[in-house]
């Protein structure tokens, strides 16, 4: 059988990425990204998608004629029929087209889905839940998303929106989360969360290896320079990862209790970069948990690392 490829975008809070796809083999063939900004209007959304797309295909040394679509995952809640991203809250979007202009453009069908749901079937077909059939993805990063998969087939709900594990509530009265509600676990256990916590301390005076990489007035810290000052054993920053892991156990300890899956695979940047995030966040779920589905639940990391939403993006146009 000859190769296909197709362009995989994963269009989210902090970067739109886009990447050319073997659809037989999982590879990466090429890629490129742009850091995302606050909606300005839709011909600016994709022109900047346009240009991310057309950088990763001029990369690639393929045939053209060989690619058969472009698949987008989009952070927020989507219409899959209609193409449209219904609403981001880390985009500032709102009933944006997304697929039929790029249709337009490239004479190319495409295809939408949410951006934690694609990367969850791109680790479900090439990377770490290939062997089973029944789990959870959660990917930490600019906001918490997770896909479901209960017998090899992603769930999503009666609205389509299954998996915002992110807005679970753990304090009624809690921190407010970029979705308005208060409490959610997102504005606890997110790279967000975790920056906003060590500018606080920084505020307030207290040292860090970390004072100059951060953004002191949008509080935006890259998962890069979080793992570089906690292997250099800076407290401050690895106390706020510490904290953020906790309550991330602490929210798949209910996922767990609720749902049982055989496995959770997490995955994200801040995941991707930082073990300890994992490792708490295990140890706490399991803690917390019941007994029972504590002994056979198996957490992992996610094996697609930053690409899991490009290849999973472009998986949609598989078919």
């Amino acid at each position: 059988m000859p190769d296909k490829f197709a362009v995989g975008v994963d269009f989210g809070g902090t970067k739109i990425s886009a990447g050319v796809v073997n659809l037989e083999t999982g590879r990466l063939v090429s890629a490129a990204k742009k850091k995302t900004r606050q909606v300005q209007d839709e011909q600016d959304v994709v022109k900047r998608i346009i240009s991310v797309v057309d950088e990763s295909l001029n990369e690639a040394s393929v045939d053209l004629k060989k690619v058969v679509g472009i698949g987008i995952g989009a952070a927020g809640m989507v219409n899959r029929q209609k193409g449209i991203l219904l609403a981001a809250v880390n985009i500032g979007a709102n009933d944006l087209p997304l697929t039929e202009p790029l249709s337009k453009h490239y004479n190319l069908p495409s295809k939408l889905g949410n951006d934690v749901e694609v990367a969850t079937y791109g680790e479900l077909v090439f990377g770490a839940g290939r062997d089973c059939d029944d789990f959870i993805c959660v990917f930490v990063g600019t906001g918490i998303g997770s896909g479901i998969v209960r017998d090899g087939i992603i769930v999503r709900g009666a609205t389509g929106t299954a998996g915002e594990i992110g807005h679970m509530v753990l304090f009624p009265d809690g921190k407010q989360c970029g979705c308005g509600a208060f409490g959610c676990l997102e504005a606890y256990a997110s790279r967000t969360a975790v920056a906003k916590n060590i500018l606080v301390d920084l505020q307030r005076g207290l040292d860090s290896v970390i004072r100059d990489k951060v953004d002191m007035q949008k509080g935006i810290l890259r998962s890069k320079a979080i793992a570089q000052a906690i292997q250099s054993g800076d407290e401050l920053v690895t106390r706020a990862v510490v904290d953020s892991a906790q309550f991330m156990g602490i929210g798949l300890a209910s996922v767990i209790n609720f749902y049982n899956p055989q496995r959770i695979i997490l995955g994200g940047g801040l995941v991707e970069a930082v073990d300890l995030y994992l490792k708490v966040a295990e140890k706490e779920a399991k803690r917390r948990c019941l007994k029972i589905p504590s002994r056979k639940i198996e957490v992992v990391k996610a094996e697609l690392g930053d690409y899991a939403g490009i290849i999973g993006a472009a998986l949609l146009c598989a078919n």
